[in-house]
């Protein structure tokens, strides 16, 4: 079991989620007025692509809670 593992695939998804955000946050200020953005397909896909990357961090977070709770029992074991 490696924590590390985990912990690079919530770094990748953590950047992920900040590439959106900066998509995102790109048509915002191109634009101040909210009437007068344009929905594109680049928008779309970031904000879509939001939703896997939170679920892959969370999994790997789980991932990481159940690696420290089987090294908790076989250290027990062990003592």
């Amino acid at each position: 079991m490696e924590i590390t593992n985990n912990l690079g695939g919530m770094l990748a998804a953590q950047e992920q989620v900040s590439q959106n955000a900066s998509k995102i946050a790109q048509v915002a200020n191109t634009v101040g007025d909210p009437a007068l953005q344009e929905v594109s397909q680049d928008l779309i896909d970031a904000i879509v692509g939001q939703i896997p990357e939170v679920i892959a961090y969370s999994a790997n977070a789980e991932g990481i809670k159940t690696q420290d709770a089987v090294l908790d029992t076989l250290l027990n074991i062990k003592a």
